[in-house]
């Protein structure tokens, strides 16, 4: 016991002794906080991903004639596993403030705003399929809210802001808050949505007439995904079809699965089922239409292990200098206790004693301020943007409004201690040196 006393007096009293704990303590900090920002962006992109996708989709291949949408539900529908599904319709399109004559109002940058994907939708069937409840109850700011979350496209009279549109019958539309809020739009604004008619889209060097309609914003949704939110307009079914003059009654099904059924099973038995219905179409999960952006992400998470071996390297590094320039200070001292009768284990022990109380005070301090620092790494970036005037994360490239953080206190104690362990491993190459020290050649040592 004495030896753990005289170990940690010796360490303690050593200036570079709390240098090496700071930085085992700050590569194990890094470390933490980049493995749970990584785990937050996998996280919340397969959250984000599996909200605004359903658990499967449907694509269904029109070439000759389109197909009924009633029949490619009923399929999807007879599945045991299935416990809801959706038609959508898709169409790119431009939008434009209602009665300003040009669409781009001069520069790219407001260019950018314009082109959307609009999604026609059966209200009631979204709400049974997807998340699309979610993204209406997540509106932050009450100007942007659908009035009736269970029939979001109702909009009184009254709520239209242009008074010479009111008792014009217009159909309503959903845009999203931010985009609302960044174009200075409001509930009850009219806007126009232009695209391309189906009897347009062979371009055989006829004029083309594009297809235009006014809409009402009937309110905002939010799903949490800045770049998805930026680019899409919901509108109903009907008005779809009757905006755009398609034939089609569903580009595409959203399936919603039975919790616990086997999403690639049930995509292989959904295939086959329309492949004997006479109905082929691509069947797809939700993984299986995002695998490029997943595998990316977990890739990047990956490439973290990596990373992980470089720091353990360096920290074994740091405390092996550490120790190592211990016994070089301590040779002479080394000789005089093997000389009083110290035995060649008790020496090793001692210094082995050293790198196990620097170690491990390193690993604690990285382990309590890494974790610390991931719970408030965006009031840390709040704080750094606030003071030096710089945007350090910006959602409009990471398509996340903050910093994500997802905390596996698990996975961290395991990082702290394995670089614990690390340190102490190489520990005992410089006490092993100190052991076998000849007590005579120590004496002599100046």
């Amino acid at each position: 016991m004495y030896r753990f006393y005289l170990a940690g007096r010796y360490t303690f009293a050593r200036p570079v002794s709390y240098l090496a704990m700071v930085a085992i303590g700050l590569a194990v900090m890094a470390l933490i906080v980049v493995v749970s920002i990584m785990n937050g962006f996998l996280a919340e992109t397969r959250s984000f991903l599996r909200g605004t996708t359903a658990d499967i989709v449907v694509f269904p291949i029109q070439v000759r004639s389109p197909y009924s949408r009633e029949s490619l539900e009923r399929v999807v529908r007879e599945h045991p596993d299935v416990r809801g599904a959706c038609a959508r319709l898709v169409r790119p399109a431009v939008w434009k403030w209602h009665e300003r004559g040009s669409i781009v109002l001069g520069n790219s940058r407001d260019a950018t705003h314009m082109q959307v994907i609009v999604l026609g939708v059966d209200a009631t069937a979204e709400l049974e399929a997807t998340k699309f409840a979610s993204y209406l109850a997540d509106v932050r700011d009450p100007q942007y809210a659908v009035l009736d979350q269970h029939d979001p496209f109702a909009l009184p009279l009254s709520e239209i802001r242009n008074a010479t549109l009111r008792y014009a019958d217009l159909p309503t539309a959903l845009m999203s808050e931010v985009m609302m809020s960044s174009l200075g739009l409001e509930r009850g604004d009219a806007i126009e949505l232009v695209t391309v008619p189906d009897q347009a889209l062979e371009l055989d060097g006829k004029a083309v007439n594009p297809a235009s309609q006014t809409f009402v914003l009937a309110g905002g949704f939010n799903t949490g995904h800045y770049n998805h939110d930026q680019a899409t307009v919901f509108i109903d079914r009907d008005e779809f079809r009757r905006w755009c003059g398609t034939q089609h009654e569903a580009s595409e099904i959203y399936v919603a699965v039975r919790e616990g059924a086997d999403l690639n099973r049930v995509r292989d038995e959904l295939r086959a089922s329309l492949d004997d219905a006479k109905l082929p179409s691509d069947v797809e999960t939700w993984e299986d239409r995002h695998h490029i952006w997943l595998g990316a992400v977990e890739n990047e998470r990956n490439i973290l292990f990596v990373i992980f071996l470089f720091f353990l390297l360096l920290v074994c590094t740091i405390t092996f200098s550490v120790l190592t320039m211990m016994v070089q200070q301590k040779v002479r001292d080394i000789g005089i206790l093997s000389a009083m009768g110290a035995t060649a284990t008790g020496t090793g022990t001692l210094f082995a004693t050293c790198g196990i109380y620097i170690a491990t005070v390193g690993g604690l301090f990285g382990l309590i301020t890494g974790t610390l620092l991931a719970l408030r790494i965006n009031d840390v970036k709040d704080a750094i943007e606030s003071a030096f005037g710089i945007e350090v994360f910006q959602k409009e490239v990471y398509a996340f409004t903050e910093i994500p953080v997802s905390i596996d206190h698990l996975l961290d104690v395991g990082i702290a201690a394995t670089t614990v362990v690390g340190a102490v491993l190489i520990c005992l190459i410089p006490a092993f040196r100190a052991a076998r020290l000849d007590a005579v050649e120590a004496l002599r040592h100046e």
